[in-house]
Formats: structure tokens, sequence, C-alpha cells
């Protein structure tokens, strides 16, 4: 339980959420929530003008909801004062189609994926993403060559050099 382990460490957990602001949500369309459940990364979707949750699991499992709505309730409790309304009794909407993992590690990786493929304005058509799991190698390289690439820069640039 992502914010739930955060929330009992303190401080910690003020850090993790005062990016939230009035400022931020200014022209937000969603709020994106990875949890950690069961051991299971998953994802919530808030569709703050819809007033609704879609939930991204890579290992359908009806456990791995188990503690979405208190995820929610520590996101409320902490942020309320800029949330749009009682986002608690909000429906949570399993998404259908999604690409799997075919394995018990690669869930942080999909809910990245997820997370990636949602930021468009347009429904996301999951039958193009079937081959992901397939694609893990890749798409892993990938993401530790941005996470390179942006430490080179941030050094770069700390050291005064143009980039």
């Amino acid at each position: 339980m992502y914010l739930q382990y955060y929330k009992r460490c303190g401080k910690i957990s003020r850090r993790l959420v005062d990016h939230i602001t009035h400022d931020s949500f200014g022209g937000a369309e969603a709020i994106m929530i990875p949890c950690h459940v069961a051991s299971h990364w998953v994802l919530l979707v808030g569709n703050l003008k819809g007033k609704y949750w879609d939930f991204y699991d890579s290992l359908p499992n009806p456990m791995h909801r188990s503690s979405l709505r208190e995820n929610i309730r520590f996101l409320h409790e902490d942020r309320a004062e800029v949330l749009p309304g009682d986002i608690i009794d909000w429906p949570i909407h399993t998404v259908e189609g999604l690409p799997t993992q075919d394995n018990g590690n690669d869930c942080g990786i999909f809910v990245m994926k997820y997370m990636e493929a949602s930021l468009g304005k347009d429904r996301v058509d999951w039958t193009r993403h079937t081959s992901w799991a397939k694609e893990m190698p890749r798409i892993r390289a990938e993401i530790v060559a941005t996470l390179l690439q942006t430490f080179q820069t941030s050094l770069l640039t700390e050291n005064g050099f143009c980039v």
C-alpha cells in the first residue's frame, strides 16, 4: 500500500504529496496513483471530470483491489483541500483488455507503461500493446538509457556545461 506506507513514516508523506496543489491541478484531467498491493504494483487513474477511477492490473487478481479505497482515502486525507470533492466514493472501473505480464516481476514496468500509454487524450487501443511481455528486455533497456541520459544531463548542467 504505497500511500499508507509513506503516511506512517511521518514527514516523508508530506514530501510525496506536497506537489499536489491548486496550481498543479489547474488544467489536470487525471491523477495517477501507483499502488503497491500484496507485493504487486497496480495503477489507479482518477478521471477528474468524470469522477471515477480506472484500475490497471497486469496480473488480474481480485485481491489486488483490496486496499485501493484505503490508498484513495490516504490521498484524500492529505490533499482534500485541492481535490475535486470526495474522491473516496468515486466508482472504480477495472480496465479490460490490458496487456499482462507473464512473470512475477514486471508489474512496476507495466504500471509505467500503462501510465505512458494513458497520457494521451484519446482512448487507448490496448490490442496494439499486447507484445509488452515479449518486449520486456527492450523496454527495460530503454528505461535504463533514459535514466542514464537524464543523470548525465543533470551532472553536466550542475557543473556549468550547456546541454
